[in-house]
């Protein structure tokens, strides 16, 4: 072979949703939503987790099949390697409890026998992303309200903390001067108010006012420290939507004759069900029932295993 059996295996997890090592187990995969880790602030893309059940043991023909015409030759000797490969599996899980399938994750086996797997998390199997990587430079936002009560989100740092509060006092400095002055000095005062108009606290500025005319004892000099300009940085966050139109079936056996396809879907007719026969490679598949909501095959199909635990779903 050119490649090893575990790279066809990594390519169909990729493709389909349950792609199954006949004689071994098969794995289930589903997709996870994009988010933000709540420590971290990492932004983590959609991907796709994998579950194994040791119960899809039975060939559906998907790796032989895949196997086969990648690799040019017969679909008998695929069957062979696939099973060499499935002794070599469960010889190391016998002497190291533990065996690497390489890009897909980690086997163990406990000491009563029960067969565990880990998912290699460095590989993402959702198409949607892609491309994409885990952000390790987004940073932590908050949340703050605005005047006219817009939610909106900004970065803050510990040093814009100090230079609102020196942009604060040069604007409640000159206010309390001006609180000194008697009311006999509104004109004066209202002067003093249209030239701190000027006064832009967001900008770097120094102003000099000086007011009180009719008295000139009186005087008020007010100076506005230089105050730099405050950054503000929006975070802004896209995620793809990609919208797919699938058909998920819910597989009873794959055979090679099509008498014995057409006995199951005769049969499978008498039980009220909407069987079908759904081509793959040199296999026919015969399906209970087909969806377009992959929650609701996900519901039909844990009915089917109480009867059937060979059952499985195929996503086209």
């Amino acid at each position: 072979m050119n490649r090893p059996i575990e790279h066809y295996i990594s390519e169909l997890l990729y493709l389909h949703d349950c792609v199954i090592i006949p004689g071994f187990g098969g794995f289930v995969g589903n997709k996870k939503s994009a988010y933000i880790h709540p420590v971290s602030g990492i932004i983590y893309p959609p991907s796709k987790a994998f579950l194994f059940n040791k119960n899809l043991r039975q060939n559906d023909g998907l790796l032989a099949t895949h196997i086969a015409r990648m690799e040019g030759i017969e679909l008998s000797k695929t069957t062979d390697l696939i099973e060499d490969f499935v002794k070599k599996i469960q010889s190391e899980l016998e002497q190291r409890s533990a065996f690497k399938l390489q890009n897909v994750g980690t086997f163990t086996k406990g000491r009563e026998g029960n067969i565990s797997f880990l998912q290699d998390k460095s590989y993402n199997y959702n198409l949607a992303s892609f491309g994409m990587q885990a952000n390790h430079k987004a940073k932590k936002v908050e949340r703050t309200i605005s005047q006219d009560k817009e939610v909106i989100l900004k970065s803050i740092g510990q040093k814009d903390f100090g230079k609102t509060l020196r942009r604060a006092a040069a604007v409640l400095i000159p206010l309390i001067g001006l609180s000194l002055i008697g009311i006999t000095q509104e004109e004066n005062i209202n002067k003093v108010y249209s030239q701190m108009a000027n006064l832009n606290p967001f900008t770097s500025t120094k102003t000099e006012i000086v007011a009180l005319e009719t008295k000139p004892e009186v005087v008020i000099e007010i100076v506005a420290p230089t105050i730099t300009k405050v950054k503000e940085e929006t975070v802004k966050i896209a995620i793809p939507i990609v919208e797919q139109s699938k058909t998920y079936f819910i597989i009873a056996g794959a055979f090679a004759e099509k008498k014995n396809a057409d006995r199951l879907l005769y049969k499978l007719s008498n039980l009220n069900y909407k069987p079908s026969i759904v081509k793959g490679g040199n296999l026919m598949r015969v399906s209970y029932n087909s969806f377009q909501d992959r929650e609701n095959a996900l519901l039909a199909l844990a009915e089917i295993r109480k009867e059937n635990k060979s059952a499985w779903l195929l996503t086209k």
